[in-house]
């Protein structure tokens, strides 16, 4: 019983966080570094929203996320088709939960987050992984990934931000890459035209991917119980030549702050990253 009621206080305030954060934005805005840097920095400890992430809010959105989007990772799972040898970076972990239930089988993980509360979580679903030396938890951001060329065969970024820049960089030729940006359920808009946590329709995120040089795309949705629909985007890495470094694309658009507001209060990108041990 009293499990019971936890899980439903933990989902009373992530969903209304969820619809605080769709609520409040003001949607795509031109281009500047700012705004760029901000996607980053938006949900990290001390960033303009990073209480949804962090402390006993970021503690119930860890405790209902498993749940919520189960659904989400067995899609993300379905479309990589995991393999045993393949080495995982999961960008934006979170609690962990997609990586303690659709890659057991995978030779090697690693979770990236900003946030300690979602990275302890992750070490309690990880922890026997851990200590056999199959998984590694890290804090840090997106902007800069804090790993070698070519280090993985696939790259996640579930509702998390990507530099794809970065993205190409870690993956090694032929890899593949699933990006997930959460759109909130709206049955007047077709899907391909909604935006979500980037501001962006599909065709943005179309142009930003082939622009970055990858190929094979393919668009999957999932959705959320009732709150939201997940656009679920699978790519690869060219196996004979090299992506572009740099690519023209449309800025993220902050969720639940004003642009200029959230911009100014904007902790700086994070530097260098450590490895959690927890």
């Amino acid at each position: 019983m009293r499990r019971t009621i936890l899980v439903a206080g933990a989902a009373a305030i992530a969903a209304g966080a969820f619809v605080l954060t769709r609520h409040r934005g003001r949607g795509p805005e031109a281009p500047t570094s700012s705004m760029e840097d901000l996607q980053y920095t938006l949900f990290a400890p001390g960033g303009p929203q990073g209480f949804l992430f962090n402390g006993p809010v970021g503690w119930a959105f860890a405790k209902i996320q498993p749940l919520s989007h189960a659904g989400v990772y067995t899609v993300v799972a379905e479309v990589l088709d995991l393999q045993r040898e393949d080495e995982l970076l999961d960008i934006g972990c979170g609690p962990g939960a997609f990586l303690a239930t659709k890659t057991g089988h995978v030779r090697r993980v690693v979770g990236l987050d900003p946030s300690l509360t979602m990275l302890h979580e992750s070490g309690k679903r990880l922890a026997d992984r851990i200590a056999m030396g199959t998984a590694r938890l890290v804090q840090g951001s997106a902007a800069e990934l804090p790993f070698a060329d070519g280090e993985f065969s696939v790259v996640t970024a579930i509702t998390a931000p990507a530099n794809l820049a970065e993205v190409p960089r870690v993956l090694r030729p032929g890899g593949r890459f699933v990006w997930v940006d959460e759109l909130a359920a709206d049955p007047r808009k077709p899907s391909s035209s909604r935006t979500g946590s980037f501001g962006w329709t599909e065709a943005d995120f179309r142009r930003v991917l082939e622009d970055a040089g990858f190929t094979d795309l393919a668009v999957n949705h999932k959705g959320v119980w009732f709150i939201a629909d997940n656009r679920i985007l699978a790519c690869r890495k060219p196996a004979s030549s090299s992506l572009r470094n740099a690519v023209a694309a449309p800025a993220a658009a902050p969720l639940g702050a004003d642009a200029e507001e959230a911009a100014a209060v904007a902790p700086e990108t994070p530097g260098p990253v450590e490895e959690v041990v927890l």
